[in-house]
């Protein structure tokens, strides 16, 4: 299979959440195909597609700082369960 020319590949970095993210875009016929990565080590954190490359990264973006926001709430919510007292009474 043929390299896509350049000018339908980017790749490129931005923060989202806090957190330093791979944002990837290219051309796959007639739309768009974006994703969001934390780069190291390249796990994909959102997906999207669109008719242009900017409604597919805008997209891709916006679910990638969802999923992060998500991420982050259930961290905290972890980290309060933990510090809960565990002493309770035995039936």
């Amino acid at each position: 299979m043929p390299d896509a020319p350049t000018n339908e590949y980017s790749r490129r970095t931005e923060t989202v959440e806090g957190m330093t993210v791979g944002v990837t875009s290219y051309k796959v016929g007639t739309r768009y195909s974006a994703r969001v990565d934390n780069i190291d080590p390249g796990a994909i954190i959102a997906r999207a597609q669109g008719s242009t490359r900017i409604e597919a990264e805008r997209d891709a973006l916006e679910n990638a700082a969802l999923t992060l926001r998500l991420r982050d709430a259930s961290q905290a919510m972890r980290r309060s369960a933990e510090s809960l007292p565990t002493n309770r009474e035995k039936k």
